[in-house]
C-alpha cells in the first residue's frame, strides 16, 4: 500500500527555524508519509530539503511588502500561483498541503479556487509582528478553510483572532545523540541570523559591561544574512557599535554553520536575546545539547525554559539584567553545571518525540480520513 503523500509550502529564502523544524518532523515521519516541498525561486534552503532526501520544487512566490506596486500586484500573482499549486497537487498525486506559516495565503486561495485536498496550517511567528489588519486576515481565511492550525507555543496561540481547531505543538528535538558531559569553554555562543529584532544589539550592549572582568572570555556571534542586502548592513551596523563599545577584540563574527550542534557544544553557556519569539529554535537545541540559555521573556522561551533552573529569563531590552545574568554564570561555574544537566533532561521531557512528532502524526491522520471520507 502507497504511502499519503504530503506536499509542504515553505517560504524560505534560506535555513530558518522554521524550515529546521519541519525537516525534522518530516523526517521522523518519513516511514509513514512521502514528503514533496515547495520553496521559493532561488532559495539557498533548497539544497538543505533535498540533503534531508525530500523532492524540493522552485515555485514563484510573492509576499506583500511596504510599496504599493507589492500590493496591485498581490492578489493577481496568488491567483496565478494558486493555479499552480494545483498542477503540483495534481501531478504529484498530493493527499495533503502544510503550510509551514499562517502569513502564505497559497492553500486557502487554492480551495478558494475549488481544490478539494485539505490543509494544515502553522503559525510559527507571533502574530503581534505583523500589522493587525493583516493578521485578522490571515487568521480569518486559515480558521475558514485549514482543517487544522497548529500553534508551537501558547504565546503564539494566545495571539490568535480564533480558537477553533487551534492545536498547540512544539517543536521537535534534533536527532543526533550527545551526552549530558560539559566543557571548560570560555566561550558564549548567539547563535542567530542577523536579522533587526533578533536582539544582536543587546547582546553586545551588556557584554560592554562585564567583558572587562572577564578577560578570557569570548561572545561568538553564528548566522547568516539570508543574502539581503538590509541584513547585511545590519550585520555591519553591529561591528561597528562593537568598536563604539570597546569590546571588538571580545567578539567573534561568524557565519551560517551547517553544524550549529558543534556551536553548541564548543560553548559553555547560550544568549538568545530576542524581542520576538513564538517559540525559540535556540533555546530548544542549546538545552538539548546540554547547555543553559538566558533568554528574554519574548514569548516562547518562557515555556522551554525553567526559569534560575534550566536556564535565567531577563526582560526585553533590560542590558544591566542580561549582564548580571552573563556574570553569574561565568562566574559560578558549578551553578552552570546544575543548569546544563537540567536543561538536558528536561527538555527531553517536555519536547519527546510524542510530545511533538507524535502528536503531529495524529493532526495530519485525522486530516486524511477527512480525505478519504
Amino acid at each position: 500500500m502507497s504511502k499519503p503523500r504530503i506536499l509542504i509550502i515553505e517560504n524560505s529564502v534560506a535555513v530558518t527555524g522554521a524550515l529546521k523544524s519541519i525537516l525534522r518532523s518530516s523526517a521522523g515521519l518519513s516511514s509513514n508519509y512521502d514528503f514533496f516541498f515547495l520553496l521559493p525561486e532561488k532559495s539557498n534552503a533548497i539544497s538543505a530539503v533535498r540533503s534531508m532526501g525530500f523532492d524540493a520544487f522552485e515555485f514563484p512566490m510573492r509576499e506583500i511588502r511596504r510599496n504599493i506596486f507589492s500590493v496591485i500586484t498581490y492578489l493577481p500573482n496568488l491567483i496565478w500561483n494558486a493555479r499552480g499549486l494545483s498542477k503540483y497537487v495534481s501531478r504529484l498525486q498530493i493527499d495533503l498541503i502544510i503550510v509551514n506559516d499562517f502569513y502564505n495565503l497559497l492553500a486557502p486561495a487554492y480551495k478558494i479556487l475549488g481544490g478539494d485536498v485539505p490543509y494544515v496550517c502553522y503559525v510559527r511567528f507571533l502574530p503581534s509582528k505583523f500589522p493587525q489588519a493583516l493578521v485578522k486576515t490571515w487568521c480569518g481565511l486559515h480558521h475558514r478553510y485549514a482543517h487544522k492550525t497548529i500553534a508551537v507555543s501558547e504565546a503564539v496561540r494566545r495571539e490568535l483572532t480564533f480558537t477553533g481547531n487551534v492545536v498547540v505543538i512544539g517543536n521537535e528535538l534534533p536527532t543526533d545523540h550527545v551526552s549530558a558531559s560539559t566543557n571548560g569553554s570560555t566561550t558564549v555562543l548567539y547563535p542567530a541570523n542577523y536579522i533587526q529584532g533578533k536582539g544582536h544589539e543587546y547582546a553586545l550592549q551588556s557584554w560592554a559591561m562585564i567583558a572587562n572582568k572577564h578577560p578570557g572570555w569570548k561572545l561568538r556571534f553564528v548566522g547568516g544574512d539570508m543574502g539581503l542586502n538590509k541584513n547585511k548592513e545590519f550585520k555591519k551596523s553591529l561591528a561597528k557599535l562593537a568598536t563604539q563599545l570597546k569590546v571588538d577584540s571580545s567578539i567573534e563574527w561568524c557565519d551560517f554553520s551547517e553544524k550549529i550542534s558543534e556551536e553548541y557544544l564548543a560553548a559553555s553557556f547560550v544568549l538568545n536575546f530576542s524581542e520576538s519569539e513564538s517559540f525559540s529554535m535556540t533555546c530548544l537545541e542549546a538545552m538539548y545539547y546540554g547547555r543553559p540559555v538566558i533568554a528574554t521573556r519574548s514569548g516562547g522561551p518562557a515555556e522551554i525554559i525553567d526559569d534560575n533552573e534550566s536556564g535565567i529569563l531577563v526582560d526585553l531590552r533590560d542590558t544591566s539584567a542580561m549582564a548580571n545574568a552573563i556574570d553569574y554564570l561565568i562566574n559560578n561555574p558549578q551553578k552552570r553545571e546544575q543548569m546544563a544537566k537540567l536543561a538536558y533532561k528536561r527538555v527531553r521531557e517536555k519536547f519527546s518525540f510524542e510530545n511533538t512528532v507524535g502528536n503531529l502524526r495524529k493532526v495530519y491522520d485525522e486530516a486524511l480520513q477527512i480525505q478519504r471520507e
